[in-house]
């Protein structure tokens, strides 16, 4: 069955990893050059990789014969975790936390069409392109590199709970499939 405790154990990593860190960073190939990128940005694909993982556990012959509709039990412990993501941005930066909740929703919607592990890939690939791509000289950042948007940002929240809402709405609407 689905083992969501890994999503709890993922976000205390996570801040582990964030508090641990602290500013250092890892070298990366970038199109203007060669970049220094905080090794932060890259913990929310732990957590969005847990929750999509957690997911992806089906066990429909056990699902079918529940009380209590599985897709409901998901969404509440989907909800737990951006919960927990988001006390956990005192520790690692409201801007991690909005990353997992948008790079998890982003991964949602991909695994709906496709399968988890393409949901982790393209999220995975979203976050790789925004750091090496969408970055400018002087620490300025494409607008499309949503990932590296400063946790004050109206519009990467603003995105962030669209897809939000896209991938609960998306979930319901798919939960009555067999």
């Amino acid at each position: 069955m689905r083992k969501w405790w890994t999503t709890a154990v993922a976000v205390i990593f996570m801040a582990v990893v964030c508090q641990l860190s602290g500013k250092s960073s890892i070298e990366l190939p970038a199109l203007n050059g060669s970049g220094v990128t905080p090794l932060a940005y890259f913990t929310p694909l732990l957590v969005s990789s847990a929750v999509l993982y957690c997911l992806n556990r089906r066990a429909d012959h056990i699902e079918r014969t529940a009380a209590v509709a599985v897709a409901v039990i998901d969404a509440a412990f989907v909800a737990f975790v951006f919960a927990l993501c988001l006390t956990a941005g005192f520790v690692t930066g409201f801007d991690t936390a909005r990353n997992v909740i948008l790079l998890t929703c982003i991964g949602i919607l991909i695994a709906q069409v496709g399968n988890s592990a393409s949901g982790i890939a393209t999220s995975m690939m979203l976050l790789i392109a925004g750091v090496v791509a969408g970055r400018g000289p002087a620490g300025s950042h494409a607008w499309w590199a949503v990932v590296l948007y400063p946790s004050s940002s109206v519009p990467a929240w603003s995105l962030t709970a669209v897809l939000l809402a896209a991938a609960g709405i998306r979930s319901v609407k798919s939960s009555g499939k067999p």
